[in-house]
């Protein structure tokens, strides 16, 4: 009986049996090909979906809207960390900036789908290596992007931005455990450390610091002591060469300490008690488990494993337990918070689903269960992914359209009402639970801090947020009535501002009170404060 199996089925079962004969052994694997049609059109989607579309913008997050709006300030001269509050990095706030200079905000959702499509290939090129199955590594792709579009609905995220640098440096740290790259290689290692850090910092530190720890105990492992030394000092050397000339941006404009400062606010926000944890318990700790990351934790080390996938285990391991855990202890919450973990989780669940397969045994056996390793990802997790995806994609839709219904609508009301009725060097607030209020009114904001929903997690940025308004005293103050306002700002509300004849259900609308009597008291009680403030400083 003659074998009717075809040809690409036949090319996969040779390399998976390449790949059993040297299990024993790190052997590198490149993929046959890359299927690039299908990358570009996963990223196309996740791009079109972005709320960089018109159509999509209202469903945007508080980070998202912040993340637009500054963009959109930057092209109009303000600086990122002075004048716009940030935690995401440098590199990530120029790209912004340059996608609000041409075609918008389209240009911006079209460099997110360059940075997927590029992520995409560095993916298949890691999930091959250790399944050594093209269609099963085009499947765990197809489920990266899923997980990408639901836990980071809407995009734009700094996170997805890191993504290829991230899988980039992973592919440089599988080949240098094969063999394949040189210390000299490190230099490249460390300038992509820079990109990541200047994209997405809290990434960058985690991803380095169990870099540091797992290149420690393999060159321990592997008798190449004398080698760590030299790999440090080229990490350091290419980290160097990009940081310093992007940092130095920074530095011309005076806002390196602030930079600094809004980098490290993760950190420092850390609450390991409040009323949040029970909030981030119930939100992680349900999507950990129903996008089986717990499940993949403890199955991805039941399986044995070469020196290569070992030292990827163990990798991939801490740093998505290190991320999980830091999520659950900040004060700002949000599924997207969960997008680093992505690339380790991915790796963990190549090698059970992909390990599991390869040791079915009979070639005809291995071919089924790629079809299938979807479905096993989901079936072994109890259909929970199903659930969980249908909960993150659901809810932005959900909170939109029926809890919040009305609220975008008035929204754009006031923000019209604010742009008749203001000059264009007007500034304003909104306390609100975005920050759509400043494009949609043509009108920049008066503080860093753009709402009062978000970077709250530490008392310098609570007192921050109210002596900025107190000093530039805004000419709108747009007020949800569903975030509560802090005493002071009541009182600074009830004493400089009247409500706007603009009626609204959701929202009230004040306007600062502009006779010459309150103004020179206004400018009198700022005058004062800051003389107030500079004796506290000396004593």
């Amino acid at each position: 009986m003659y074998d009717t199996m075809p040809e690409q089925e036949m090319k996969e079962t040779v390399v998976e049996t390449l790949h059993e004969k040297n299990e024993k052994k790190s052997v590198f694997i490149e993929p046959t090909s890359t299927p690039f049609v299908v990358l570009f059109l996963w990223s196309l989607l996740l791009s079109v979906l972005s709320v960089a579309n018109p159509f999509l913008t209202n469903l945007a997050t508080n980070l998202q809207s912040q993340n637009l709006y500054a963009g959109w300030a930057m092209a109009q001269g303000q600086v990122i960390y002075g004048n716009i509050y940030g935690t995401s990095g440098l590199l990530y706030y120029l790209a912004n900036w340059a996608g609000s200079l041409f075609m918008g905000n389209i240009f911006f959702a079209a460099m997110q789908c360059l940075a997927l499509f590029v992520a995409g290939i560095y993916l298949l090129k890691i999930v091959y290596q250790l399944t050594a199955v093209k269609n099963t590594s085009i499947k765990i792709l197809s489920l990266f992007y899923c997980l990408t579009l639901a836990l980071g609905w809407g995009g734009l995220y700094s996170s997805i931005f890191a993504f290829p640098f991230v899988f980039g440096s992973l592919y440089f740290l599988m080949r240098y455990v094969t063999g394949e790259a040189s210390d000299r290689g490190f230099i490249g290692f460390g300038a992509l450390g820079a990109l990541i850090f200047m994209i997405d910092p809290v990434t960058s530190l985690v991803f380095y610091l169990v870099t540091f720890l797992a290149l420690l105990v393999y060159n321990i492992w592997a008798k190449k002591k004398a080698h760590g030394l030299y790999q440090l000092f080229a990490i350091l050397v290419g980290f160097s060469l990009v940081f310093y000339p992007l940092g130095y941006y920074t530095v011309l404009n005076g806002s390196f300490g602030l930079a600094i400062s809004q980098i490290l606010y993760p950190w420092d926000s850390l609450h390991f008690s409040g009323q949040h944890l029970l909030y981030n318990g119930l939100l992680y700790g349900g999507l950990i488990i129903g996008l089986g990351i717990v499940v993949t934790w403890v199955r991805s080390f039941s399986l044995p494993a070469n020196s290569l996938e070992r030292f990827l285990q163990l990798f991939s391991f801490f740093a998505s337990l290190i991320l999980v855990l830091f999520v659950f202890f900040l004060p700002d919450q949000g599924a997207y918070q969960l997008l680093p973990v992505l690339p380790f989780f991915l790796i963990l669940l190549s090698m059970w689903l992909g390990k599991s397969k390869l040791k079915r045994g009979g070639r005809h056996s291995r071919v089924q269960k790629s079809t299938s390793i979807l479905g096993t990802y989901v079936a072994k997790n109890a259909f929970l992914p199903l659930l969980a995806v249908a909960y993150l994609i659901g809810f932005p839709l959900v909170n939109h359209y029926i809890l919040s219904s009305g609220e975008a609508s008035e929204r754009v009301s006031a923000a019209n009402y604010i742009k008749s009725k203001s000059k264009n060097t007007d500034k304003i607030y909104a306390w609100d639970t975005t920050a759509a209020l400043y494009q949609a009114s043509g009108r920049l904001s008066a503080v860093p801090i753009l709402t009062p929903s978000l970077y709250q997690g530490t008392d310098e940025n609570q007192m921050s947020l109210v002596n900025s308004l107190k000093e530039t005293t805004p000419t709108y103050i747009l007020v949800n009535n569903q975030v509560s306002l802090l005493q002071d700002i009541k009182k600074q509300l009830k004493e400089n501002y009247q409500q706007a004849d603009l009626k609204l259900n959701h929202f009230k609308l004040y306007k600062l009170i502009t006779n010459q009597y309150l103004v020179f008291k206004i400018k009198f009680k700022v005058f004062f404060h800051k003389i107030l403030i500079f004796f506290v400083e000396v004593i």
